[in-house]
């Protein structure tokens, strides 16, 4: 993931409202603390003013809570998009919704079935994931992050390609404003309850 991505990831996790430590930035965006530190000092120039607090309870902290664009495309965004195109007449907002259908391309990719480039274990990881998200029902995973297996229950919400990776957004239970956006890669398995 590109600096700026793990800017914008960093300001989408804080956007959340809540304190959270250097550690745990650092093992979200799974970069050193010291790159925690530089990703704040980036944000600050950029205008989003982030306290730090020190000590036992310290961390950092989103002076104002903002709200981050959402990335979560419908499949059927791009057909709704491709429809006004066909039904506009006007050149100037044809080539706007074409500016915006390219942005939402550029930006993430859905995975859909055509995406079959993947080992037996994933696809049926994938499937899992896409009948939770239809069901709108929670999945227990086990995944690893920075070298340690862990195990959580995710609501998942949407799933998505975004530079090479097949990703999948998801709502931990545990912290009903925390979403995290988790690497299908990381993802060794689902446990059944």
């Amino acid at each position: 993931m590109s600096k700026i991505s793990k800017n914008i990831k960093m300001l989408d996790i804080l956007s959340s409202g809540r304190k959270y430590t250097c550690k745990e930035l650092s093992e979200r965006l799974e970069v050193s603390p010291r790159m925690v530190r530089s990703y704040k000092e980036e944000l600050e120039k950029e205008g989003f003013y982030i306290d730090s607090f020190l000590g036992k309870d310290g961390g950092y902290q989103l002076r104002s809570k903002i709200e981050l664009p959402s990335i979560l495309f419908n499949p059927n965004d791009i057909d709704t998009l491709d429809q006004l195109i066909k039904e506009t007449q006007d050149k100037e907002k044809i080539q706007k919704l074409n500016t915006l259908k390219q942005k939402i391309k550029n930006y993430c990719r859905l995975v859909n079935d055509e995406d079959t480039q993947l080992e037996e274990s994933k696809k049926e990881i994938l499937d899992n994931m896409k009948n939770a998200i239809v069901k709108n029902t929670g999945i227990k995973i086990e995944y690893s992050s920075k070298g340690e297996t862990k195990t959580r229950v995710i609501y998942p919400k949407q799933i998505y390609i975004y530079e090479k990776l097949i990703m999948i957004v998801a709502q931990y239970s545990e912290d009903k404003n925390d979403i995290r956006h988790l690497n299908l890669n990381r993802i060794h398995k689902i446990i059944n309850n």
